[in-house]
């Protein structure tokens, strides 16, 4: 069959649009889809520059049981103020053997290098992760481990109860739980009065313990101020000297208890105290004294301070206490006087590490129970000590101590002491000191009365008072009154000439009976007059029923008498007969 050229044409135009429509067809049955129209790809985000930790040193690989570690840090991060933690914050997580962690502040040392102190608590191997945060982020965390090894240190100061449930909290103790009492007193002003020498470092450590002293009061911002002169550079000279106190503390077994704010600096001309150091504080830069304890702005910068003060001290077991301001009725708080002094409490409380105790106080014979319902450690000043036409009633300075200590016992189930008390000059010592420290003890302090000291008028510790803080030293040495748990005791003499007063648990504790029968005499009198008591019965409630062994201890001779038994019986009164004695005695009880 033939056809002719036009034929054919049509013919592939129609085979053409069949297959097409096949094709079309066949597609469709397959599930495909007609191609997306693309899409553009984004473009890549911008690399965010985050901080870096460029370099690590530790200065040992292996470290006693609480002792301490520095690290010395090399980073990269965007800040103009390397003291401002709102440009630049470097922080060390410390991860111990049993898996619990510790996040603890870096700080920029002022001179040459960012450094991180930690003391850790445990043995075996630590690990630790730094990082370092600016306004880009965080960055990747530089991680390491070192080795602790055993020691013979028992850390640094807290209350019995947060050691462990069973113990006062009344009392504190080291932080492995080992017991402690405090026996010391005020150098606030000039803790360098002895010199310093690079040999022996500060002499009043030496001094202090071989005294049996323990803890000291001291104010650095008066003389060594990190914010003297501004509020956002910190005064390097003063920071290292601050460095070499503690250290040297540390090394010595010495506390301080650590004042961030004295009264001066905090008290402005027109201030019925009189003028104060406001304008040589460099918050005086910022804005005047009333807003300093109003402004979120100076709020923000103290912020600042604290976190530097923690991040380069908390570290060292030397820091007893925070004794967050002392006597802040003479600062201008006034109307702030409790949020702003809560505000400063609950900073430290939250933001240090190593939770040392919290302290702070108002002037001499000032109650103030809104601050002790935050502080950790009540504490009260007590400088009057007259009586009538006397000036100083060397013999009522015990029941004025008891009053006090047994009132702070009862407001709050916290420790508790006095943290300034005295006359100006010695006249009255060793008498009223002495007193003073025994009745504080019986009562319930956690530490001995801090007698104020500063050269001068005020004088120094002499011999005498060294002495005395020896001798009560030894005597409590071996009374675990945290583990103990003790409560006050009620003691009635049949003497009406003699009182005491003591505290006991179910495992024993103490007591002191005094000799008060010159009470409103001339102490040259009280010096001639006292006479030895004889067979002075004691009526005592408060002790357990059983048995228990009586230690008389000698006060002005440091000298342990003939120990004695006496039974008691349950919800009655003890009946004690006591040795001779003259003057004063104190007891340890230990039941069998």
């Amino acid at each position: 069959m033939s056809f002719n050229r036009m034929e054919v044409l049509m013919f592939q135009r129609i085979r053409l649009l069949l297959c097409g429509l096949f094709f079309l067809w066949l597609a469709s049955a397959c599930g495909t889809q007609p191609a997306a129209t693309p899409v553009p790809s984004p473009s890549p985000a911008a690399t965010v520059d985050l901080p870096s930790i460029t370099g690590v040193s530790l200065d040992r690989q292996e470290v006693p049981r609480y002792e301490s570690l520095e690290i010395t840090v090399a980073l990269r991060a965007e800040y103009t103020n390397p003291y401002d933690a709102r440009q630049v914050r470097l922080e060390g997580r410390f991860i111990a053997p049993d898996e619990r962690q510790m996040t603890v502040p870096g700080f920029w040392d002022g001179e040459t290098a960012w450094r991180v102190r930690f003391t850790p608590w445990q043995e075996g191997t630590w690990r630790y992760q730094l990082t370092v945060a600016d306004r880009h982020g965080i960055s990747a965390p530089a991680e390491g481990t070192f080795m602790v090894t055993p020691s013979d240190l028992h850390g640094w100061l807290q209350v019995g109860a947060w050691v462990n449930p069973a113990y006062s909290p009344h009392y504190l103790v080291y932080h492995d739980g080992t017991p402690f009492y405090g026996t010391g007193f005020c150098e606030a002003l000039n803790i360098l009065i002895d010199r310093f020498d690079a040999e022996n470092g500060v002499l009043l450590f030496d001094n202090m313990k071989a005294a049996g002293a323990n803890y000291v009061v001291w104010w650095p911002l008066y003389t060594n101020s990190p914010v003297s002169g501004r509020y956002d550079q910190y005064n390097v000279a003063n920071l290292k000297m601050i460095d070499t106190i503690v250290a040297d503390a540390q090394k010595e077994g010495i506390f301080l208890i650590f004042t961030i704010w004295d009264h001066p600096e905090l008290r402005a001309k027109g201030h019925p105290w009189g003028n104060g150091n406001w304008e040589r504080n460099g918050f005086s830069q910022l804005s005047d004294i009333d807003d300093f304890f109003t402004s979120e702005e100076a709020w923000a910068w103290q912020e600042n301070l604290y976190r530097y003060v923690i991040a380069r001290w908390s570290y060292s077991p030397a820091i007893g206490m925070w004794q967050t301001v002392s006597e802040i009725n003479g600062t201008n708080a006034g109307a702030q006087t409790n949020s702003w002094h809560s505000r400063v409490n609950a900073y430290f409380a939250q933001h240090d590490p190593y939770r040392h105790p919290t302290t702070a106080s108002m002037s001499g014979d000032v109650d103030w129970p809104e601050g002790h319902q935050v502080m950790d450690v009540l504490q009260v000043h007590l400088y009057d000590f007259h009586n009538g036409e006397l000036q100083g009633d060397a013999v009522k300075a015990a029941e004025i101590l008891a009053r006090w200590t047994a009132r702070m016992w009862q407001r709050a189930d916290k420790p508790n002491w006095v943290g300034e008390f005295g006359m100006p000059g010695n006249s009255y010592y060793p008498e009223l000191f002495h007193n003073a420290l025994w009745a504080a003890l019986a009562t319930g302090a956690a530490l001995t009365p801090a007698e104020w000291n500063s050269g001068g008028a005020w004088g120094r510790p002499t011999p005498e008072m060294y002495a005395d803080i020896h001798r009560l030293a030894r005597f409590v040495a071996d009374i675990p009154l945290a583990q103990w748990n003790p409560a006050p005791l009620q003691i009635v003499s049949h003497n009406p000439h003699v009182r005491g007063w003591g505290l006991a648990g179910t495992q024993g504790g103490l007591f002191w009976v005094q000799d008060f029968s010159l009470e409103g005499q001339p102490l040259e009198t009280v010096r001639q007059g006292l006479s030895v008591r004889h067979n002075v019965e004691l009526e005592v409630q408060g002790l357990a029923e059983g048995t228990y062994q009586v230690s008389p201890y000698d006060t002005w001779q440091g000298v342990s008498l003939p120990a004695f038994e006496i039974s008691c019986l349950a919800e009655q009164p003890c009946r004690i007969v006591l040795p001779d004695f003259k003057a004063d005695m104190a007891f340890r009880l230990e039941r069998k």
